[in-house]
């Protein structure tokens, strides 16, 4: 029965629902016949929503990202600079200039438990947003930070960076005038390969530190049916894999 509620809630939620009415749209252009260019196009959506929206997409799209690195914790054990990279904020929060999202607080947490551990320099990095004005990223970081009790000549704070090959730009400039040869390289999971390869190819030396993963790594057939958590996470490996394409031909990696 259970399983049973969990089907039809799959269906009766987005994005299952709107996969069920285009794919009504979809069976009245073919019964119809309409111009055969326009169907194949609607046939073509519907796969590609299947693909999107459930586990397909997260083993096609997620899974190579987020298990392109396997954490060594034994390396952990050097006071390195920790460098945490930014994963947006969210804007005029009622009462508040703005807000870590979920991202960036999945990374700074993890950079937080690290110099915790260690004591080393905790460099976050983060401009504002392309479209806003006010308050950098790396500003609200560097409250959070102090409110957690870091001390403040701990904290470097990098607010120019608006993009991830940006991130290592101003990380590499802020590493060579400080004579350092290794840092620790803090992000999610699903941006380590692109994040990586920007650095790489600036011959910075790193130690990658995973924060977070978009999406359970064991799928049962529940994660087949469609699902916003799929969704957000194929949305996301979507975006990382043409960031890789774009890096790619612009010769950032």
């Amino acid at each position: 029965m259970l399983a049973l509620e969990k089907i039809i809630a799959s269906f009766l939620s987005f994005p299952g629902f709107f996969l069920i009415l285009w794919g009504i749209v979809t069976i009245y252009l073919f019964y119809k016949k309409t111009n055969l260019f326009i169907r194949i196009i609607a046939l073509f959506s519907i796969i590609l929503m299947i693909f999107i929206f459930t586990g397909l997409g997260v083993k096609t799209l997620v899974l190579p990202l987020e298990n392109y690195y396997i954490e060594d914790n034994y390396q952990l054990i050097n006071k390195m600079p920790i460098v945490v990279l930014g994963g947006g904020i969210n804007y005029n929060i009622p009462g508040k200039d703005g807000e870590l999202s979920k991202s960036s607080l999945e990374r700074i947490v993890r950079g937080y438990k690290l110099q915790n551990k260690l004591g080393s320099l905790i460099i976050y990095s983060g401009g504002v947003a392309v479209g806003q004005t006010g308050i950098s990223e790396a500003d609200i970081a560097q409250k959070w930070l102090q409110e957690m009790e870091v001390p403040e000549n701990k904290i470097i704070k990098e607010d120019r960076a608006r993009t991830t090959y940006e991130n290592g730009i101003y990380v590499k400039k802020w590493i060579k005038n400080n004579d350092i040869d290794n840092i620790y390289l803090v992000t999610s999971a699903i941006h380590m390969p692109r994040s990586s390869a920007v650095f790489s190819n600036l011959n910075i030396d790193f130690i990658p530190v995973i924060s977070g993963y978009s999406y359970n790594h064991k799928l049962s057939w529940l994660d087949y049916l469609p699902n916003r958590s799929a969704l957000n996470a194929n949305l996301a490996a979507l975006h990382e894999w043409l960031g890789l394409i774009w890096y790619k031909l612009n010769g950032r990696i």
